[in-house]
């Protein structure tokens, strides 16, 4: 798997692997997917958001997903998955300043809602 960061919207997006994917919808957050072979983001927006708070399974949506986007050598043979990251102090959750001693990378929770 290609490692590949993207911004939009004010959020940054990195890509995560199937396993994770699924982990995090699972538990109700939300995950975006694109067609492998589509960079998500401006200006065409190839890229659909689903939340973990849905009827459907993982495995159904993926598969709704592929269904209708995949289309052969263009978009690629499969999903790609990507999730909203930020920066955080290793301590205190908050941002990180000056005076803080590590930094860890999470989900960014502010994307929940949108």
């Amino acid at each position: 798997m290609k490692k590949y960061t993207f911004t939009n919207g004010g959020y940054t997006f990195q890509r995560i692997d199937k396993k994770a994917a699924r982990r995090a919808y699972n538990n109700g957050l939300r995950v975006m997917l694109c067609p492998v072979n589509l960079r998500p983001g401006y200006p065409y927006h190839p890229e659909t958001s689903i939340s973990g708070k849905a009827a459907a399974t993982f495995e159904e949506a993926l598969n709704a997903f592929e269904f209708y986007n995949l289309r052969g050598k263009e978009t690629g043979r499969y999903t790609a998955f990507y999730i909203p990251i930020r920066e955080v102090d290793r301590f205190t959750g908050e941002a990180p300043t000056a005076a803080t001693l590590g930094t860890v990378t999470q989900y960014d929770y502010r994307y929940i809602g949108g």
